[in-house]
């Protein structure tokens, strides 16, 4: 598995870090509608599941990118539509902006929250 993609084109070597392309598939996601979004420790707003180390993680292998994405999907959202919207925009960004192959998007639907009592959201976990 490689870390970065390195491409010689043009002027010279081109090389994009598998770091980015993480960051660019997590900012896709979170535009997505029916996403919830949580703070974490750093301050840092995500749309991902509370607790996990690995929320986005990308492999890069002969030029060609699969992206694991764990999300929390608010109630009333139908997670299967939302969950493929999540690979359709993460395929689509990533792929404008990098000029790589996306070969496969899996989105794991980690968590539902509800809406509480006082209008604050709720994780329910498996």
């Amino acid at each position: 598995m490689e870390e970065d993609y390195r491409s010689s084109m043009g002027l010279g070597e081109i090389e994009i870090s598998k770091d980015v392309i993480t960051t660019i598939a997590a900012v896709a996601a979170q535009e997505v509608e029916g996403l919830i979004e949580q703070s974490s420790n750093s301050g840092i707003s995500s749309v991902f599941k509370r607790g996990s180390s690995k929320t986005v993680e990308t492999e890069l292998e002969d030029g060609q990118v699969k992206i694991n994405v764990n999300i929390v999907v608010k109630y009333g959202y139908p997670a299967h539509e939302t969950a493929k919207e999540v690979q359709d925009k993460v395929k689509e960004e990533v792929e404008e902006m990098t000029g790589l192959e996306v070969d496969t998007v899996n989105v794991d639907v980690a968590a539902l929250a509800f809406e509480g009592e006082e209008g604050e959201l709720e994780n329910l976990e498996e």
